[in-house]
Formats: structure tokens, C-alpha cells, sequence
């Protein structure tokens, strides 16, 4: 496919580059930036026949987002999400590649279960969906998975990360026994894979101190085994002031947080189940910590930790409730209309943190917008607000704490490799097809 996408205000963190230009697409490539004055890339625009220009005037133009942290909850839970419906709640969102957590049912502790989301991610929309295996055989914290065949496995994804999996995870909990965290993080290091660390003493279940306390043990543990460690969801003051230290010392340390810790704390939705999460929220104290360490690179990626569920999981009482919220479809809108326009980040850092630092954590060549880089990209309208409503949500869950909340940032193509795999509604008067040249 031949695209050019006409007269939009484009970002490229990856290069520091923002302007407004054209950005042209030949096959799933980026072929040429021609901004203002200058233009980058290879191939001249005016060579390229048959293309479908779309009118991005006044919107934003940036690499698509990258999303550490998505619960598919499949296989096994598919009441609650599939590959196909969280991928396209992660088109709907501005995602072109997201990491699917491995606490499903079975665990992604085999390549059987790699085979399963090969085959199911094949038949989903486009969106790049990235395996994350379990430490854990089962996840029950007992011995390691099978961690050099899951590595060592050919999937779709292989050709980009040059493995079979993009990091290892006990997501949902920590893996208690340190001796097996730390043969688990050695062999991490072997086969140059992040950890991904839920830091959690189960001793103190969702409590401030029980994140620090095992965020500093999996620290000591990633620098005795010389890995990297990415710790997900970070919600403490704490907790940020210890990737902060151990990034001073020079350890490949890393951190993401979630929208939902920069946007409430734990005055908000009282006894409301859709506020109901894992981290729970925390102090403003907290909050603005959180925003802070997004402001300074502290933690260098916002992912969603999309977690859906039925109703009837979030039935019953706050206290019966399960845990986790729906964000692949408001993860970007909420960063730029409380932090970007509140004047607490700016917009080349809010999208830097979506791609790429994302893209860096997990070492693939994507989130960027350089001529000869892969045409992941997202056209979004930041001057029209739109309002939250659960129902129209692609993904199953409706489980959200941000219904009826207005807020600028919608997506309106969302394009992997050069193809357009979600256009909203509102992009119809924008696309013209078969011109030839400008």
C-alpha cells in the first residue's frame, strides 16, 4: 500500500524531529518525511503512483504506541477478552503492538501455548500482539518454564525480536522463592530477555510497602544476575525513588506506570468496583510522584495493564470484586488531556513514553518515524473532545473508572506496516483514494 499523510503536526521522539509535513508510506516502510523545509528519506514522493493520501491537517501524526502490559485472557478466559477483541481495543487506542501477559489458562509457559497465539494473532486484525512467557512452569512458583524453548520458538514476532518470546514475567504476583527469581533472571541474561517484575510481598497484599519491599529485593536480585528488570505498573513514591537510585548506579533498571495512577488516587470511586485494581490506587503524595518520574524518565514507559473482566466479576461488592480496568482505549487520551494540556508533561515526552521508550525496554525496531523504518503510525484528532462511554468499547470489558469523562485524543487511523487496520468515523471525510503523485 502507498500512503501519504498530508499536512499533519508530526512527532518523532525517537529523533527528536516535530514539524508539520507529509509523511509518505511505500509497502509497510516509512519512505520519505517532507517537512517545511527540509525532507528526509530516500524515495521521492513524486515517484510514488496509486497513493491514498489522508488530510491530516490540524491532527497529530506520531509513531504507533507501544503497550508493555495487556491481559488478552486468552486462552482460557475469553468471556472476559480474546486476541481478536483486545486487538482491536488496541487499534481503537492508537496500539499497534502490545505484550500479552502470561497469566492465562494454560500459562504461556510452552511453545503449545505459543502456538495458540500464533495462530490466533494471525487471524486478528494486524496489531502486533508479543508473547510474555511465565518464570514459572504453571506459574506456581515452584520451577522454571521451559525458557529456552519458548525463546528459541518461530513465530510471527520472531522476525522483529529475534526470539520466540519478548520477556519473562510471573505477572499477577511475584515469584516468591528468590533462589528461583534469581535462576529465572540468570537465565534472563542468557538469553537477553527483560524481567518483568509485579512487585508484591504477598504477605502485604496491595499495601505501598510490600511494592517497595520487593521492588528493592528484585533489584539486588537483577543486579546478582546481571539482568535486565522492568518493574510494571508502578504506583509509589517509593517505588519511583528506587528506580530512580538504581539507575544512578548505572543498572539496567526500568519502570512503567498506568494512567490510572496519574490520573486518581484512593479518594476517588470509594466502594465503586470499577476503581478496583492491583496496585490499588494510591496517595496524591503518589500521584505526583508518579508524574515526576514520567517528567524525568524515571519510568520510561505508560502502559495500560488492560485488564478486562464481565460484569458479573465486578458484581458482588467492592471487596468480592476482581481486580483491574480497561485502558487501551483511553491510555493516550488521558495522558495528553491531564498531563500534556494540565502543563505537566510535554507532548514529545507523553508520546516519547508510548513508543519510544517502550521500543527500547523491549529492544525492537519500532516507534519511530525515520525514512526505512516500519510504517507503524497514528493520525489523532487532540481538538475535538469526545466522552467516554464503555459501551462502545471494542474490547469485552466495560469495566472502567473513566465512563462519562470527556477528553481530547481519539485515534483516527491507526496504521501497522503500512496498512490501515482501524479508521474511526470521524476519518471518512479525510481519505481520498488513488492519487497520483502531488
Amino acid at each position: 500500500m502507498k500512503l501519504c499523510i498530508k499536512g499533519g503536526l508530526i512527532l518523532n521522539p525517537a529523533t527528536n524531529l516535530m514539524g508539520v509535513g507529509d509523511l509518505w508510506v511505500s509497502r509497510d516502510q516509512i519512505a520519505t518525511l517532507d517537512m517545511e523545509r527540509e525532507s528526509y528519506g530516500m524515495i521521492p514522493p513524486g515517484n510514488m503512483e496509486g497513493v491514498t493520501v489522508i488530510d491530516a491537517t490540524g491532527k497529530l501524526v506520531v509513531p504507533g504506541f507501544i503497550d508493555l502490559h495487556v491481559h488478552l485472557r486468552e486462552p482460557g478466559f475469553t468471556e472476559k477478552e480474546t486476541i481478536e477483541s483486545g486487538s482491536e481495543a488496541a487499534a481503537r487506542g492508537g496500539f499497534t503492538t502490545i505484550c500479552c501477559m502470561p497469566n492465562t489458562s494454560p500459562a504461556i509457559d510452552s511453545t503449545e501455548v505459543l502456538d495458540f497465539i500464533s495462530w490466533k494473532a494471525a487471524k486478528n486484525n494486524g496489531v502486533r500482539v508479543l508473547p510474555v512467557a511465565a518464570m514459572s512452569l504453571g506459574q506456581e512458583g515452584k520451577e522454571l518454564a521451559p525458557l529456552n524453548e519458548m525463546a528459541g520458538y518461530s513465530g510471527p514476532w520472531s522476525r522483529m525480536m529475534g526470539k520466540g518470546i519478548c520477556g519473562i514475567s510471573e505477572d499477577g504476583k511475584s515469584l516468591v522463592d528468590a533462589r528461583l527469581a534469581l535462576d529465572a533472571m540468570k537465565k534472563a541474561k542468557e538469553l537477553s530477555l527483560p524481567v518483568f517484575s509485579h512487585a508484591e510481598d504477598p504477605a502485604l497484599p496491595g499495601a505501598a510497602l510490600g511494592e517497595a519491599l520487593m521492588m528493592a529485593r528484585d533489584i539486588r536480585l537483577a543486579q546478582e544476575a546481571g539482568c535486565r528488570l522492568h518493574f510494571c505498573h508502578v504506583s509509589t513514591a517509593e517505588g519511583v525513588e528506587l528506580i530512580r537510585e538504581a539507575r544512578k548506579q548505572g543498572l539496567p533498571v526500568t519502570g512503567e506506570t498506568a494512567p490510572h495512577y496519574f490520573t486518581l488516587t484512593d479518594q476517588d470511586g470509594k466502594g465503586n468496583p470499577d476503581f478496583k485494581m492491583n496496585p490499588p490506587l494510591r496517595t496524591e503524595k503518589d500521584r505526583e510522584a508518579i508524574i515526576e518520574g514520567l517528567k524525568d524518565g524515571t519510568l520510561s514507559a505508560i502502559a495500560t495493564d488492560h485488564a478486562p473482566h464481565t460484569r458479573e466479576d465486578k458484581a458482588g461488592g467492592y471487596e468480592k470484586a476482581a481486580n483491574g480496568i480497561v485502558g487501551l482505549e483511553t491510555s493516550f487520551p488521558l495522558g495528553y488531556t491531564h498531563l500534556v494540556e494540565k502543563g505537566r508533561l510535554e507532548l514529545m515526552e507523553l508520546v516519547g513514553r508510548m513508543t519510544r521508550g517502550p521500543a527500547e525496554i523491549l529492544g525492537i525496531p519500532v516507534g519511530d518515524l525515520s525514512p526505512g523504518r516500519v510504517a507503524d503510525v497514528v493520525v489523532m484528532d487532540v481538538e475535538q473532545p469526545f466522552r467516554v462511554d464503555r459501551e462502545q468499547f471494542a474490547s469485552k470489558g466495560r469495566n472502567t473508572p473513566f465512563e462519562g469523562w470527556s477528553l481530547f485524543g481519539k485515534a483516527l487511523f491507526t496504521i501497522v506496516e503500512g496498512r490501515i487496520v482501524w479508521q474511526a468515523p470521524e476519518g471518512n471525510g479525510l481519505i481520498r483514494e488513488g492519487e497520483e503523485n502531488r
